[in-house]
């Protein structure tokens, strides 16, 4: 089939809509939510304070971006398999856009004023032209691209474990961010209770749900774009998983470090924080393992 659009056209363009928004959300969080100066504001009744959690999660899905859409094309800008993950990236990402803007699901997050919902349908239009760009430069025929040197894990293996692991919580972000977040914040003032495992159950608010989801969605979409593929052997998503998966464990380690955002307790620290960046840990040297040849 002949190539309508090139696959680097596409990755290019998604590289630089993924580096915009995840630097405003890294470096600014609150302030990218807020609109900025010159923008209006993208959700109502956003917290004040910037030691909320919500803009830890801001934080989070900004690395997920950066490390799973930017630095993956720097590396191979002509990779079709690129094109695979953020045509399933945006795909997912506009029936989630048109869930807050057409539902009651997000009611109390959802701006009112008809300048920001204006913004919301024009960055919607955006996103469609972009899905359409990158699905036309997935289309045609391409090899499988696999790396014949031996390392000491083979990538089949940590490519499989590094599917199982992040969709797990992937999925949880999606179907039960009540009960993740539940497991890593605390309401100010309480030290945990008996409502899971030790965890007192929070009631998020709709904005933290949204950037909860928005994050599960991003992580089944880059693993969703291996399926696509049909190359579990693929060197570049060994590679880029390592980089999302330890921006995301540095990023954790500093939050368990510095607690740069509030309500998290010593018992959440303990059971749930450090635990999690043991695991991220293993799993990071599993994919070294499968880069590093004998």
């Amino acid at each position: 089939m002949s190539v309508i659009i090139e696959p680097i056209t596409a990755n290019v363009m998604n590289a630089a809509l993924c580096g915009l928004m995840s630097f405003g959300l890294l470096v600014t969080p609150q302030k990218f939510m807020q609109g900025g100066r010159f923008q209006s504001p993208w959700f109502s009744d956003l917290p004040k304070e910037r030691d909320n959690r919500l803009y830890y999660l801001g934080q989070f899905m900004a690395f997920v971006m950066l490390s799973g859409g930017v630095i993956p094309v720097l590396i191979q800008p002509d990779s079709q398999f690129l094109c695979y993950q953020m045509a399933v990236v945006h795909g997912l990402n506009l029936v989630h856009t048109f869930i807050f803007l057409c539902s009651n699901v997000y009611t109390r997050a959802r701006p009112t004023n008809i300048a920001s919902l204006c913004q919301w349908v024009f960055m919607t239009l955006v996103i469609i032209g972009f899905f359409t760009v990158t699905v036309l430069a997935s289309i045609h025929d391409s090899v499988n691209v696999v790396d014949s040197g031996e390392t000491y894990i083979s990538k089949q293996v940590a490519n499989i474990a590094m599917l199982a692991f992040s969709s797990f919580f992937g999925l949880l972000f999606v179907s039960v961010p009540k009960y993740l977040l539940s497991g890593f914040w605390s309401d100010e003032g309480a030290q945990g209770g008996d409502d899971m495992c030790g965890f007192r159950i929070l009631e998020p608010t709709h904005h933290e749900l949204w950037w909860s989801r928005c994050i599960g969605l991003a992580i089944l979409g880059l693993n969703l774009g291996v399926a696509v593929d049909t190359n579990i052997e693929q060197p570049l998503y060994t590679i880029s998983s390592l980089i999302v998966l330890s921006c995301l464990t540095l990023f954790n380690f500093h939050q368990v470090i510095m607690r740069p955002y509030r309500s998290i307790s010593t018992y959440q620290i303990g059971v749930s924080w450090v635990p999690n960046i043991i695991m991220s840990g293993v799993m990071i040297g599993v994919l070294v393992s499968a880069i590093l040849y004998k």
